[in-house]
């Protein structure tokens, strides 16, 4: 969960790093230069809240019920898709320069 939560505020080695970059530096090419500071601004605020909830999960003291901890979903198939999941997150790195190139072959073929 903290991997994911890194994702999502956009820690330089993940995905979603790459895709505020590109979206933010189209947004300042485009001339839309406050929304660019805006979107950079949002971003500063909910990575503040991601952390802060990596803070709570890893920081603290786990919430006992009845003396021991309570883990009825730690299934295997649930195991399965969050280790698939978090190997996805962590490679695609690698996967977001061929993407974006397909993307602007359907853009360019699009007309716009």
């Amino acid at each position: 969960m903290g991997l994911f939560m890194l994702s999502l505020a956009g820690v330089p080695p993940f995905g979603l790093f790459w895709g505020k970059l590109y979206i933010i530096g189209a947004a300042v090419s485009g001339g839309y230069t406050v929304l660019a500071l805006i979107m950079a601004l949002n971003s500063a605020i909910a990575g503040y809240y991601y952390l802060k909830l990596i803070v709570f999960m890893f920081m603290k003291e786990p919430a006992y019920e009845s003396g021991e901890m309570y883990m009825s979903n730690a299934s295997l198939p649930l195991k399965t898709v969050i280790g698939v999941a978090a190997v996805t997150t962590i490679f695609a790195v690698v996967a977001v320069n061929p993407l974006i190139e397909v993307i602007s072959v359907f853009v360019y073929n699009s007309g716009y």
